[in-house]
């Protein structure tokens, strides 16, 4: 898109579309997400295109929802997945908006990279074949969904490495979206049909009638002599908080456990402060995507389908959302909630300025180490100098309410650390090598000698494209 004289948007939103096919469980068109976006000679804005809570249109007799096992290996969790468990999707409108209010060239264009992978298809990498595998459980539930989100695959086992994801149907709703641009029509149709009261779900035509993304001014706060922009919501203001606390004391250079501990108490002052709010965020699959152009126009943009439902809108190629089955967004029940009432999230794309004209755009997947990803490695090339690849590289280490993880790997003294983290947390959990767990924060810069660059972490097989 750069190539064809595209902005930063232009080539965030193809990269979206891309990445249904590219990274299938991580996001989806059946999800949602917010862009956070910088232009030159612009006030920067967020793109908001989270969704709403279903239901305006009634309520079904009996929900189709139902809790599901995850095996982490360390550790399984709870999810819930099914029709009742799927919230309206906005992906399509919100990529839409973007396109046509920052971006150039039209959405015919920006969809042309999407389409050719939906209907050629993606060799599976090691992440795409490890998520297969985590949500297996989601996934066989209905082969019919299995069926359309990767043609041809087996049903007696996960996707494995070097195998092709390949959705034609997904193909088709892409080329309908790019020729309207609008949500495609059987998308709707099947949305009320498929996820409405009739057949166990919260999704009507009202809910869709009164859902849609929306532009507005993003959460601003300073790291240093950096400006930085962030979510509106939740993810960013907490992104905001972690990174004040980090701050405002004097890193430790000399004393590595110290400031391992610092930084998990900051990590723990954004756990509770979330959860001082009434409704905690959901926990969920993501993909992050970052943007710079040679302008110095920015895009930073974090996309989510959750889990996914286990269940596609028949003939769409289009797996839906299980943002309703999220633990963490309903602490006193599932399907409280007020119909038409925004969901909360963690999501936080960023963009930081400097005076000297660096600009970089940032964000992570990783659920509710999202916030702690992100103000980390803000952290570390705002405040502690480091390059864009050792801020991203560098271990981490996430603390909640007793608990803190933290990796371990290439830290001068592991065992001082585990002490130190233990004095204060009752739980600790090592990871002998960077991880998954801990997010994946991709970054897009341009210097102040007007050089571009970007890092990709390793740790969700992030890459790096440059454009001349």
């Amino acid at each position: 898109m750069l190539r064809d004289g595209g902005n930063a948007v232009d080539a965030a939103v193809a990269s979206a579309l891309a990445s249904f096919t590219a990274e299938p469980l991580l996001t989806s068109a059946g999800g949602a997400g917010i862009m956070v976006i910088r232009l030159p000679g612009a006030d920067p804005v967020s793109v908001d295109f989270f969704s709403p809570f279903p239901g305006a249109g009634g309520r079904p007799e009996q929900l189709d929802f139902h809790q599901i096992e995850v095996d982490f290996g360390s550790a399984t969790q709870s999810f819930h997945v099914g029709r009742g468990s799927a919230a309206v999707p906005l992906m399509f409108d919100g990529l839409a908006l973007a396109a046509e209010r920052f971006g150039s060239l039209p959405l015919s264009r920006l969809a042309a990279p999407g389409i050719a992978l939906a209907r050629e298809g993606v060799v599976a990498d090691a992440l795409t074949a490890r998520t297969f595998a985590l949500l297996w459980p989601i996934l066989r539930r209905d082969l019919a969904c299995l069926a359309e989100i990767v043609e041809g695959q087996r049903s007696d086992r996960p996707l494995q490495v070097g195998e092709l994801v390949r959705n034609t149907k997904l193909a088709a709703t892409l080329e309908a979206f790019a020729a309207t641009g609008r949500s495609p029509e059987p998308l709707r149709a099947g949305l009320i049909e498929e996820f409405g009261p009739a057949r166990g779900g919260l999704i009507t035509a009202a809910d869709l009638d009164a859902a849609q993304a929306t532009v507005t001014r993003p959460h601003q706060f300073r790291v240093g002599e950096w400006t930085v922009v962030s979510s509106p919501r939740l993810g960013g203001r907490l992104v905001g908080m972690i990174s004040e606390q980090l701050s405002a004391g004097a890193i430790e250079v000399d004393d590595e456990a110290k400031e391992v501990l610092r930084q998990a108490n900051a990590s723990l002052a954004g756990h509770r402060a979330r959860l001082a709010l009434p409704s905690p965020e959901p926990r969920g699959s993501t993909t992050h995507i970052s943007v710079v152009d040679g302008e110095g126009g920015a895009a930073s943009v974090t996309l989510t389908a959750g889990e996914g439902c286990g269940h596609v809108v028949t003939g769409t190629g289009v797996h839906i959302n299980n943002f309703l089955g999220e633990e963490d967004l309903n602490p006193a029940g599932f399907h409280l909630h007020r119909p038409t009432n925004a969901l909360p999230t963690m999501i936080a794309p960023t963009i930081a300025t400097h005076p000297s004209g660096r600009v970089v755009a940032l964000g992570s997947g990783g659920s509710n180490r999202i916030r702690s990803a992100v103000a980390t490695v803000l952290h570390g090339f705002a405040r502690r100098g480091l390059s864009l690849p050792a801020a991203v590289e560098a271990p981490r280490v996430h603390g909640e309410d007793g608990a803190a993880w933290v990796e371990l790997d290439s830290r001068r003294d592991s065992a001082a650390i585990h002490s130190r983290l233990s004095a204060s947390f009752a739980q600790v959990h090592g990871f002998d090598r960077r991880d998954f767990f801990f997010g994946g924060v991709h970054v897009a810069a341009l210097d102040e000698q007007g050089a571009l660059e970007g890092h990709g972490d390793a740790r969700r097989c992030g890459a790096v494209e440059h454009v001349d």
